[in-house]
């Protein structure tokens, strides 16, 4: 009988190099890695917490980069509080960012600095 494979090697994934720095070992599944030692393995299984310690001594395979998440513009609104002339600024979700009532350019004012 004759083996087609290494066991414990994984097929799918590409085997890079990586090289231990720091103190203290690493364990990897059954094997201890030591510290300064050189060793194969598929990216996916080194943790990215150790990728400090554990580098990689060729490329990572490329992925695919990510978009940027948009942020939604924050709106502010300008609304009287009862009669005499207060108001509240108030942001999309209908909560007052402000504590005391204010007055009308105060509260302009304030609605300017925050859209900024």
């Amino acid at each position: 009988m004759e083996r087609t494979k290494n066991p414990g090697e994984d097929t799918g994934a590409k085997l890079i190099w990586w090289r231990k720095t720091g103190g203290g070992s690493f364990r990897l599944g059954r094997r201890i890695i030591k510290p300064n030692q050189k060793f194969k393995a598929a990216e996916h299984e080194i943790p990215k917490a150790f990728r400090d310690v554990i580098i990689p001594l060729q490329d990572l395979p490329s992925k695919v980069p990510v978009a940027p998440i948009k942020g939604i513009e924050p709106v502010y609104t300008i609304k009287p509080r009862g009669s005499g002339g207060w108001y509240d600024v108030l942001n999309a979700k209908g909560k007052a960012l402000n504590e005391k009532a204010l007055k009308k350019e105060t509260a302009e004012k304030l609605v300017a600095d925050l859209a900024k």
